[in-house]
């Protein structure tokens, strides 16, 4: 299995850790990332509102260099993934657009066709196949009880997206209980962490993060598992901040998915990336044991 590899900005800038984890993860699984050459800004949703074919263009860019590739993409970031198969969408449902966008990628000897697909993360698991990488697994964490956030671009717009049900997706907590965990159900599960609007209204975007927190605590989880890194951030990150603000502590750890099955895949927790949580994940390795 090969895929070409978007990594966007985000990941490198401040998860590389996320990076690190679907690396050596994917090595296990037998599946090749190839990193796309020349790959640039996907196109974050705040360009669209300021100019629509400038968002389009950034995006069918990367597209076409895949499609030169002949891979299908994959990437971790759900904003990324979102303009992605947005731009995908759209031009392949307007043949005046796409024809002014390929006029100038020709000066790149680009082309969009519409050929390949737009993966998250997420997807290329479900391709591997759920029953093939729990075979891959040589640690289980029963018990350990999670509270998995989504993130809102991985399943909106839903037309688009069509990955899961957006009221009730249930993917994510699939892939997570493979590993032994129990996703519990938590108030606020499916609402926005606050990451969009921490730039504009930080006063807001703590009050979400407040929410979500309380809603977690409340459930009793262990942990959060997340696949989006702007969520990722808010959850680990500014939660510091919403514990100084708020003068509340919580102290709930944060893994990425492809963190977790690392673990169970027997990788060590360094080389995953863990130690540069700012949030402290040990309770999360001490559920970890062999399988029988």
């Amino acid at each position: 299995m090969k895929y070409a590899y978007y990594l966007g900005c985000t990941v490198p800038a401040r998860v590389n850790q996320y990076d690190a984890a679907v690396r050596k993860s994917s090595e296990k699984l037998d599946i090749e990332l190839i990193d796309i050459e020349g790959a640039g800004c996907c196109g974050p949703v705040n360009i669209k509102s300021v100019n629509y074919k400038a968002w389009i263009l950034l995006g069918a860019r990367n597209i076409a260099l895949a499609e030169k590739m002949g891979l299908d993409i994959v990437t971790l970031c759900n904003g990324c993934y979102s303009t992605m198969k947005e731009v995908d969408h759209y031009l392949k449902n307007n043949g005046t657009l796409l024809k002014e966008v390929n006029e100038i990628l020709k000066e790149e000897n680009l082309s969009f066709s519409g050929k390949i697909k737009i993966k998250q993360y997420i997807e290329i698991i479900l391709d591997f196949g759920l029953d093939k990488i729990k075979q891959k697994f040589v640690k289980s964490c029963d018990g350990l009880k999670t509270a998995v956030h989504y993130g809102c671009h991985l399943l909106k717009p839903s037309n688009v997206a069509q990955l899961d049900n957006p009221e009730s997706p249930q993917i994510l907590d699939q892939l997570t209980e493979l590993t032994g965990a129990k996703s519990i159900d938590w108030q606020y599960k499916n609402k926005c962490c606050g990451a969009p609007v921490l730039a504009i209204n930080e006063k807001l975007a703590l009050k979400m993060m407040h929410e979500k927190l309380i809603g977690a605590k409340n459930a009793g989880v262990d942990c959060f598992v997340t696949v989006c890194p702007f969520c990722f951030i808010e959850l680990d990150l500014m939660q510091l901040k919403v514990q100084t603000e708020f003068k509340e502590k919580f102290d709930i750890p944060v893994i990425l998915l492809p963190q977790l099955f690392g673990l169970a895949m027997g990788l060590e927790s360094d080389a995953l990336g863990l130690d540069l949580h700012r949030i402290e994940t040990d309770i999360i390795l001490g559920f970890f044991k062999n399988k029988d």
